[in-house]
C-alpha cells in the first residue's frame, strides 16, 4: 500500500513538472490576475495569426516574470488538472529556471501515508529550438526530499504503459504556442521570439 501512494505521488510529481512547458487551479482565477496576463495572451493570439505572414527576421517579445507567472495562472486554469493547484516561476539568466508546483493530491489519494498538499520545488534549464521547448531539470525536490529526475522519468514511463499510452519523459521535445520560434530568459523576463 504504501508503495503504490509513493508511485502514485511521484507520478504527479512528474506531471506537474511536464506542465512547465508550458506546466489545473483549484479556484478560478481572479481578474486582476487575467489583466496581467493579458498581453501574452494577446501577443500569442497575434503571434499564432500573423506565423503565416513572410517576416524579414525573426522579431521578439519581452514580458515580466509577474505577466508569465500570470500567463502559467491562466493557462492552469483553462487545463482544470485537478491535482496542481497552482505554479510560480522564478526567471534567472540563460534559460534557467526556477519553480514551485503546489499539488494536491485529494481525498483517498494518499490513504494518510503523505501530506495531501505537497509543493513540487525545482531548478531547470531549458533548450527551445524551431518551436519546441526541452527542460532539463538539474534539481527536484518533493517539498524536503530530493528526487532524482531519472526516477520520475522511470516512473511516467511505467504507468504510461499501464495506461496504454506513449511513454513521455522529462526530456522529451514539447510544442511551443503556434509561431512562437523560441524562449531565452533574463533574470525576471522572458523574451518570446516568433
Amino acid at each position: 500500500m504504501k508503495t503504490k501512494a509513493v508511485l502514485k505521488l511521484a507520478t504527479l510529481a512528474a506531471l506537474a513538472t511536464l506542465m512547465t512547458a508550458l506546466p489545473g487551479a483549484g479556484a478560478e482565477v481572479r481578474p486582476e490576475v487575467r489583466a496581467k496576463a493579458a498581453g501574452i495572451l494577446d501577443a500569442l493570439k497575434k503571434i499564432e495569426t500573423d506565423r503565416g505572414r513572410p517576416a524579414p527576421s525573426l522579431r521578439s517579445l519581452t514580458f515580466t516574470e509577474a505577466e508569465f507567472n500570470a500567463y502559467v495562472a491562466c493557462r492552469l486554469d483553462e487545463e482544470n488538472e485537478p491535482n496542481v493547484k497552482s505554479a510560480e516561476f522564478k526567471l534567472l539568466a540563460d534559460d534557467r529556471v526556477e519553480g514551485r508546483i503546489a499539488i494536491d493530491l485529494g481525498d483517498g489519494q494518499t490513504a494518510g501515508l503523505l501530506p495531501r498538499r505537497q509543493d513540487l520545488l525545482f531548478s531547470a534549464r531549458f533548450e527551445t529550438r524551431d518551436g519546441s521547448i526541452k527542460i532539463n531539470m538539474e534539481k527536484l525536490f518533493l517539498g524536503t526530499q530530493p528526487i532524482a529526475p531519472a526516477v520520475v522519468d522511470l516512473i511516467i514511463g511505467v504507468v504510461s504503459r499501464l495506461q496504454g499510452v506513449k511513454p513521455t519523459t522529462l526530456q522529451d521535445w514539447y510544442d511551443l504556442p503556434p509561431g512562437v520560434k523560441k524562449l531565452a530568459t533574463r533574470p525576471g523576463l522572458v523574451v518570446v521570439y516568433y
